[in-house]
């Protein structure tokens, strides 16, 4: 594959990797600190993202097969310390090829993909990060230089020798590209990577608890359960791959779950904010009957009976089916479960079943 081609394969692959297993916690921030999800905000995050694994791509890849692949002798890859030697190889192209093979020669590309490739590091630092084009030049020297310096240690000593020439020329050309992208990104094209100007979420005005601002709450518990329980468990297993010792199954199937729910869902219920972790990026809170902040035990009940519980036991749900005496158990749950989302979608104020029980409701956290 072109050499031009396959970094940027690489880049997409990496970013949607990312996003993938990433972009639920990003938007759970996003909500927690400006109380709602905005689509501008959203692709920028993306496109910082894709732009990211890019800039390493181009500028890492590929990496030597072996630590010392690049320390025989006739592979010197001194530092380039010279400024402005690039013209001077313009000037040997020139020379040897004329105008027309300078214009189609490596050379010329070579430097010209320098300044090309920091030109949205500039754009995402003005309209992004809301910075200017002073920022932008920091920016783009800092990450230049972190690159230049990066190359010419073999990544920090993971390799023995510098398998990329680290030139100063390279800090100078990114440098003037993220200046260059910095004043382009002034014109309207780019006006849609600004996100809308809003107050922090903490100042912003209570608004109503809709079923869909619920239902992201729930995928935010949901994702911040599996996330933890994922890392737990593997984290075990490596540590018995490295000869540590084994884990009893029943501690990764129904105690490690039991542990995350409990710091995800239950606690935090029943602190003070009486709401969930992803209630709480959500800005939503458990109320009783009144419409004012639940009581401690309405609140825990109503996250055992909620989400909270059918989450646990869905985590569990591989050590039910392999319980021979409660062979029952996981057809009712996933009944409760399926009767809960059923309440949620047709009762008024998206109670659920579980707001049914124990009589509580939610309310925006600033009301």
């Amino acid at each position: 594959m072109n050499s031009m081609i396959w970094p940027g394969a690489i880049a997409i692959l990496g970013s949607v990797l990312f996003l993938g297993a990433a972009g639920i916690f990003l938007l759970a921030l996003q909500y927690r600190r400006h109380g709602r999800l905005s689509w501008r905000r959203t692709i920028t995050t993306a496109a910082a993202a894709l732009y990211g694994f890019g800039l390493f791509s181009y500028t890492m890849l590929p990496l030597p097969a072996t630590r010392s692949a690049y320390c025989s002798p006739g592979m010197d890859r001194a530092p380039q310390l010279s400024p402005g030697h690039f013209i001077h190889d313009f000037a040997d192209v020139y020379a040897q090829l004329g105008l027309r093979g300078l214009a189609t020669s490596f050379t010329l590309w070579q430097v010209l993909f320098n300044i090309i490739l920091f030109m949205p590091l500039g754009i995402l630092a003005v309209r992004w990060l809301r910075g200017n084009v002073f920022t932008a030049m920091v920016l783009g020297l800092a990450a230049s230089l972190a690159i230049e310096l990066t190359q010419y240690t073999g990544i920090w000593g993971l390799y023995t020798c510098a398998y990329r020439v680290a030139d100063v020329d390279d800090l100078i050309m990114n440098t003037f590209g993220a200046l260059l992208g910095a004043i382009l990104a002034y014109l309207p094209l780019f006006a849609f990577l600004s996100s809308p100007r809003e107050p922090r979420a903490e100042n912003a005005p209570p608004r109503p608890v809709t079923r869909t601002r619920r239902a992201l709450a729930d995928v935010f518990d949901s994702s911040f359960t599996g996330a933890a329980v994922f890392v737990i468990a593997a984290g075990m297993n490596l540590v018995e791959k490295l000869g540590g010792p084994g884990a009893d199954p029943s501690l990764v199937n129904i105690w490690v779950p039991a542990v995350v729910v409990l710091f995800v869902f239950l606690l935090p219920s029943l602190a003070p904010g009486r709401a969930t972790l992803g209630q709480r990026c959500a800005w939503i809170r458990i109320t009783g009957g009144d419409g004012r902040r639940a009581a401690a035990w309405q609140a825990g009940l109503r996250t055992i009976l909620g989400f909270g519980g059918i989450t646990f036991f869905f985590q569990i749900s591989t050590s039910i089916n392999d319980n021979p005496d409660l062979p029952w158990l996981g057809s009712a749950v996933m009944l409760y479960a399926v009767l809960s989302a059923l309440c949620f979608l047709l009762i008024p104020r998206a109670r659920a079943l579980a707001g049914v029980l124990t009589g509580t409701g939610f309310a925006d956290r600033r009301a």
